[in-house]
């Protein structure tokens, strides 16, 4: 059934505009159209608006579906649309008060969302989605450190605990627990259940991997305690590659599937080189942003659209914006990690690994923003 109200709607399009906003930055130093650059508003406008107006689109769309609740009103999704939208734009314009403020007015509005329709829910979400709600807590907390560090509330050696708790904490729990129960079954390693019909399972495991995922990050980011980036590795390792049985090839034989298991072997790698390379943290996490939950984002992103739309899910099987999409952020994610390795051309690395995401961006979001206009 299409449902005119769903929030991907709303919150895919939006996503793409704050995606190219966020990674203009480094073109345009480099052609010269500005002076001075910020790193710390960068990663502020590709948290706080990228990825999260795709995660607001993506839940406030799969949560109403899978606890037979109604989709948040149109009214409610505008209002949310136009609070992140004021975020952005404090943090472009160095605002990092505004922006944070505003960030946790968002945070809090979709998380009042979800819970209202967890509460309400007539049937039980996924075991996996547990780890969606510890996401939506870790976001919590990790948006009222980066405000308080914004106001001078806290010493700044916190802010980097707040960006972990969003990028490694929150984003990374909702791979993991969306990607649990979906990435199997858009992978065709298991059945995707009838519209209306529960999921049960026990959540126990991903319970406690996502709170041992938590501590983690508080223990290495919070008290210095930099080996449990390795143990941190081996619980997000071992649960991606274990649910999604990354040792099998996809038997779904789609581009959309291939792009998800390409996505999640990233990851699974990604953050044991993360861990081991913490001198080049900045740019390797890169692996994880670009090279991981941008892909992500595009698979997921394409089933969503093409699913809810009604349109034919064939289109998923040779998708050449998907496919030029993918490739292009897999090259751009090479050119951003290598960047430290060549000083001499660093700032040339950023504005190519810019040019080519904002080029995949453009080419797979023409293609989404016309199948919703269809």
């Amino acid at each position: 059934m299409i449902r005119s109200r769903d929030a991907y709607r709303v919150f895919f399009p939006l996503g793409l505009l704050f995606g190219l906003a966020g990674v203009a930055i480094w073109p345009a130093y480099s052609f010269g159209l500005t002076t001075t650059y910020s790193g710390r508003a960068h990663a502020m406008v590709q948290t706080y608006g990228f990825l999260y107006a795709f995660i607001a689109g993506f839940l406030l769309t799969a949560v109403p579906r899978f606890t037979g609740t109604d989709a948040p009103s149109r009214a409610a999704q505008y209002v949310l649309a136009a609070i992140l939208t004021g975020s952005v734009i404090a943090a472009e314009l160095r605002a990092f008060p505004v922006a944070t403020s505003l960030f946790i007015v968002a945070h809090v509005m979709v998380l009042t969302l979800v819970a209202t329709r967890f509460a309400r829910r007539t049937q039980p979400p996924p075991p996996t989605f547990v780890q969606i709600g510890l996401a939506l807590l870790a976001g919590t907390v990790a948006a009222a450190i980066e405000a308080a560090v914004a106001f001078e509330l806290m010493p700044a050696s916190w802010d980097l605990l707040g960006k972990r708790l969003l990028t490694e904490g929150m984003v990374m729990l909702l791979v993991l627990g969306v990607g649990g129960f979906l990435g199997p079954r858009l992978l065709g390693l298991a059945a995707l259940p009838a519209h209306g019909t529960p999921v049960h399972g026990d959540a126990r495991l991903p319970s406690a991997a996502g709170i041992a995922i938590l501590i983690t990050l508080f223990g290495e980011y919070g008290f210095d305690l930099s080996w449990l980036a390795y143990v941190r590795a081996a619980i997000v390792s071992a649960a991606i590659v274990g649910s999604l049985h990354l040792w099998r090839r996809p038997a779904t034989k789609t581009t959309l599937s291939w792009t998800i298991w390409i996505a999640h072997w990233v990851i699974a790698i990604g953050v044991w080189i993360v861990a081991g390379a913490p001198k080049y943290r900045a740019d390797f996490l890169h692996l994880l942003f670009a090279g991981g939950f941008s892909p992500l984002i595009l698979a997921i992103g394409t089933r969503v659209t093409l699913s809810h739309g009604g349109h034919d899910l064939s289109a998923e099987q040779r998708s050449w914006p998907l496919r030029i999409g993918v490739t292009l952020v897999l090259v751009a994610t090479l050119a951003r990690v290598g960047a430290p390795f060549a000083p001499a051309v660093y700032f040339d690395h950023l504005m190519w690994a810019a040019l080519l995401w904002m080029a995949a961006m453009i080419c797979w979001g023409g293609y989404i923003v016309a199948k919703l206009r269809g």
